[in-house]
């Protein structure tokens, strides 16, 4: 099990059978050897027929028959447990989880499957708790570091509104945020297929194959999709808590520094002609202020998840 999902699900589903058969009898009272009592009795009574009841010139002996009715006994009891247990296991219907992330938190989401899923702050995700079907899928919104695991046999869809991303085994990171035109998914290793789907039929509208190292950028408001090399490398700050500038636009310091801590920043002017060269290891944002403070006398306040700068 410590080395294969499969066997891990396989083996979640035989225990949730097996718990499922003895807490739906908790309340029959059984007194099992006054039942095998009774079959020996049914198989006695078969065993002193008399032999003169089988027709003319058919002749078998007594012990043949004790052996085929104990054999014939063990088969109705085994097929008997077969059906039971193939029922109860044909009735369990899908179960799908849906979890919202309150807080950025370090341990992964880990599906049946071996996948993991680090989910950024409000991120929410809808998932089978066993994938049953030839395809693993799950339906997304938010921010997210995705770990698939292999399996070239059973592709991983996520769904995401007019997005679908199809992988076989890879990690990136992928948003859907809301509070912006674009969804983006940076590609760290892998291959996956980047499509743009009518959410009225489900046909695919626009695709494009990104491979590592690739951002994928769709615009909700045009449709269509574009790709690149991924050059901000602050994507996973959230995840990691480590931002890296050099010789950084500050209103691009600004977005990662929003993006990272959730953080809505409003400045009286244009930050774009300054640059920031430094790394912050997981600070939390009035540090990051103060440094910008410091070195360009930008003046800051911070109201909730409100900053303002002047």
């Amino acid at each position: 099990m410590k080395d294969s999902p499969e066997v891990q699900a396989l083996y979640d589903e035989y225990s949730q059978i097996w718990n499922f058969s003895g807490s739906s009898n908790q309340n029959v009272s059984l007194d099992v050897n006054k039942d095998w009592e009774d079959l020996n009795k049914r198989i006695n009574a078969i065993e002193s027929i008399s032999i003169e009841l089988k027709p003319a010139g058919y002749s078998v002996s007594k012990k043949f028959v004790l052996v085929a009715v104990r054999v014939a006994a063990v088969l109705i009891i085994a097929f008997g447990l077969f059906f039971l247990f193939n029922n109860i296991s044909n009735d369990k219907t899908p179960v799908n989880i849906s979890y919202t992330a309150t807080e950025v938190i370090d341990a992964p989401l880990v599906l049946a499957d071996g996948s993991e899923v680090f989910l950024n702050t409000g991120a929410e995700i809808n998932y089978p708790e066993n994938f049953t079907s030839e395809v693993r899928e799950i339906n997304f919104s938010g921010n997210a570091f995705f770990n698939i695991a292999h399996n070239p046999d059973r592709p991983f869809i996520i769904s995401a509104g007019e997005l679908q991303i199809e992988v076989l085994g890879t990690s990136f990171n992928l948003c859907t945020c809301p509070e912006t035109d674009e969804s983006i998914l940076c590609l760290e290793s892998g291959k996956v297929r980047f499509s743009s789907i009518s959410i009225v039929d489900g046909s695919v509208k626009e695709q494009v194959i990104l491979t590592a190292g690739e951002i994928g950028i769709f615009n909700r408001k045009t449709g269509l999709i574009s790709k690149s090399e991924i050059q901000n490398r602050n994507y996973l700050a959230w995840k990691t808590g480590v931002l890296v500038f050099d010789k950084t636009p500050l209103d691009e310091v600004i977005s990662a520094v929003e993006q990272t801590y959730g953080l809505k920043v409003e400045s009286g002017k244009s930050l774009a002609d300054l640059k920031l060269t430094a790394r912050f290891d997981n600070e939390i944002p009035e540090t990051i202020f103060e440094s910008l403070q410091t070195i360009f006398g930008i003046q800051y306040s911070i109201d909730g998840k409100k900053v303002f700068l002047n």
